[in-house]
């Protein structure tokens, strides 16, 4: 059995790890509509995906200290992401 803030915790962690895929695809489908699609970079999205993926499925509930790192560490990678598109690109 798990506590509730075990489940809230596993819960935020599931959710940064999502919102880290979805920015991925979206880079991934941006990089395909370029005119010269850079493939390296395209893997690298695709292999971050699948590492993403992997971690989601392996997460334990009841595993409190990984679910504190993923959190910690995909709640960093949706920050810097968002401070990122954030930033105004001067013309």
């Amino acid at each position: 059995m798990w506590t509730q803030d075990q489940a809230i915790a596993y819960e935020a962690a599931l959710e940064a790890i999502n919102d880290v895929i979805a920015g991925y695809s979206e880079q991934i489908a941006l990089e395909q509509e370029r005119p010269a699609p850079n493939t390296a970079r395209i893997e690298w999205l695709e292999m971050r995906t699948d590492q993403a993926t992997a971690i989601m499925h392996s997460l334990n509930v009841t595993d409190t200290e990984n679910v504190r790192q993923v959190l910690s560490e995909y709640s960093a990678i949706v920050r810097a992401r968002d401070a990122a598109e954030a930033v105004p690109i001067a013309a």
